[in-house]
């Protein structure tokens, strides 16, 4: 049965897709920017994320980024109305950025649009399994009301967990906040973050003496969650740290049933303030609504 699209979908750089995903469903991405000093690049389009973390790598610079402008908004939306739709704009946390406020106010210079603006309380892999369902959800012609309300249970259920090896990006990117305190200034200490949902903020869910142990606690958080032997819809989020990566996919694999499957290089915007060894995963118990299951084994056995 033929359904038409309810709704365009208009998205901040905050998300973190494959491209293939954002071609299929025609997602309007507004990028956030990273600044090299007084180089500005738009994350994800005039720089590439190898070539971000190739430049972290070789130069040992701190990035820092700014949302986008007002502006920007405008022109995706009055780019997305095109299309004769309700528009549904999804954004990255306002509890860490001010991408959702910037959104809000090009609302109010559109009057004649009809937006709709969601506040996903979150970013990144775990924002991106919202942007799916709810893209999936318009391509079955599923009205806006019914959207938002699916995308507060996926919000609910979904996670996100990752570590990283060393804090002077999140201390520099002034993001350390409450993930300080469960670390402190302990030589060699690893934070596990997530994100607090009802504030949209990171927090520290635990912490571990080596980058590997690190990794592995995260593995065990997720398997504490979903249960052994239990379905899970999954994205593996890196800067570029490789080897970790295949241990977190294998230690996963071994104890949850994988039914839905990717694996992305976070965009510049968040590796600003992670660096380069960064790893997370963001997940769902079981299938995700509207989307099911999509595995393939190469995917996983290249991650």
């Amino acid at each position: 049965m033929n359904h038409q699209r309810s709704c365009t979908l208009v998205v901040d750089g905050g998300v973190d897709l494959p491209p293939a995903l954002i071609a299929q469903y025609g997602l309007h991405i507004v990028p956030l920017t990273v600044h090299f000093g007084d180089e500005s690049y738009q994350s994800g389009v005039t720089i590439t994320p190898a070539a971000f973390y190739q430049r972290l790598r070789e130069r040992g610079e701190f990035p820092t980024t700014s949302q986008p402008a007002v502006g920007d908004y405008v022109g995706a939306y009055v780019r997305a109305a095109e299309a004769g739709l309700p528009i549904l704009s999804l954004h990255l946390s306002s509890g860490l950025s001010g991408s959702y406020n910037a959104a809000s106010a090009a609302r109010a210079l559109v009057p004649e649009l009809d937006i709709t603006l969601v506040d996903t309380r979150t970013l990144t892999g775990e924002m991106a399994l919202q942007v799916l369902v709810a893209a999936e959800m318009a391509e079955q012609g599923r009205p806006i009301a019914e959207i938002c309300e699916v995308l507060r249970t996926v919000n609910e259920r979904s996670h996100l967990y990752f570590t990283i090896d060393k804090l002077d990006y999140l201390r520099r990117g002034g993001r350390l906040g409450r993930v300080a305190g469960a670390v402190g200034n302990l030589l060699g200490i690893r934070p596990i973050v997530t994100v607090d949902k009802s504030t949209g903020t990171y927090v520290a869910a635990g912490k571990a003496r080596s980058f590997r142990r690190a990794v592995e606690t995260v593995a065990e958080r997720i398997i504490e969650d979903v249960g052994e032997g239990g379905e899970v819809s999954l994205m593996i989020l890196e800067g570029y740290c490789p080897d970790q990566v295949a241990h977190l996919v294998s230690l996963l694999r071994s104890r949850l049933d994988v039914i839905w499957f990717h694996h992305v290089h976070a965009n510049p915007s968040l590796g600003a303030h992670v660096g380069p060894d960064a790893i997370g995963a963001a997940y769902f118990p079981g299938p995700l609504p509207f989307v099911g299951g999509d595995v393939a084994e190469a995917d996983l056995e290249t991650a």
